[in-house]
C-alpha cells in the first residue's frame, strides 16, 4: 500500500534502516546523546578566560606609565626668581662691603673681605642655581647658595647685636635697623630651601633625570 506523500515504509524512523542524512555529524564532533546542547564554538587563539581587555580589544596601560617629563610646577619657577631676587639685593650690599674693606685694617679688614666674599659666592650660586632648576638639571646650587645666605645673614646679626651704642638714641634706632635688615634678607633664603625641596620640585628633576 502507497503511504502518504510518497513515504515508503521504513522511512528515516529511528531502527528502521530508512536513509541517513549526507555528511552525518562524526562521533567526535557531534552531538551525542544526553550531551545537555550543541558543542561550543572553538576559541579565539590566545584568549584567557576571565581577562578582561580593554577597548577594541588591546589590554589597558598600567595606571603608573609615564607619558614623560612632568611639566615644570610653578614652584620651581617660584624658587628660581625668589633667588634672582636675592641675588640682585645682595649685590647692592655686597658693592657697599667691598667698599668698606677699603677704609679698614687689621682683623675688622679681615673678617670684612671674608663677608663680601661669602657674599660675592653667594650670588654666583643663586643666579647659577636657579638656572638649573629651571631647567630641571638640579637644585644642589640653589639650596647651597640660600644656605650661604643664611650664614651670612647670621654674621651680620651677630656683629650688629655687638655693636656698642654707648647709650646714643640715634645709635639704638640705627642697630636696631640693621639687626632688623639681617633678619628681613633671612626670609627668602628660608623661602627658597623649602620650595626648592618640596615634593613637587623632587618629582619634576626625577623626571628630567629620567
Amino acid at each position: 500500500m502507497t503511504q502518504p506523500y510518497g513515504q515508503q515504509p521504513g522511512g528515516n524512523y529511528p531502527g528502521s534502516g530508512g536513509f541517513q542524512q549526507p555528511g552525518g555529524y562524526p562521533d567526535s564532533g557531534g552531538m551525542q546523546p544526553g550531551g545537555g546542547g550543541l558543542p561550543q564554538a572553538p576559541q579565539a587563539p590566545g584568549y584567557q578566560p576571565g581577562y578582561q581587555q580593554g577597548y577594541g580589544g588591546m589590554p589597558q596601560a598600567p595606571q603608573e606609565y609615564s607619558g614623560g617629563p612632568v611639566a615644570r610646577p610653578g614652584v620651581v619657577t617660584g624658587a628660581a626668581v625668589l633667588a634672582y631676587i636675592q641675588a640682585g639685593i645682595t649685590t647692592i650690599t655686597t658693592i657697599l662691603v667691598w667698599i668698606g674693606v677699603a677704609n679698614l685694617e687689621g682683623g675688622e679688614l679681615a673678617l670684612q673681605a671674608i663677608v663680601a666674599l661669602a657674599q660675592t659666592i653667594g650670588i654666583v650660586l643663586l643666579i647659577w642655581g636657579g638656572v638649573q632648576i629651571m631647567g630641571g638639571k638640579g637644585r644642589t646650587m640653589l639650596v647651597a647658595g640660600a644656605a650661604l645666605e643664611l650664614a651670612i645673614c647670621l654674621v651680620w646679626l651677630i656683629r650688629f647685636g655687638a655693636t656698642d651704642s654707648g647709650g646714643i638714641d640715634f645709635v639704638e634706632d640705627v642697630k636696631a635697623v640693621a639687626i632688623g635688615s639681617a633678619i628681613f634678607f633671612a626670609i627668602m633664603p628660608v623661602i627658597i630651601m623649602v620650595m626648592a625641596l618640596g615634593a613637587h620640585v623632587t618629582q619634576f628633576l626625577q623626571s628630567r633625570r629620567g
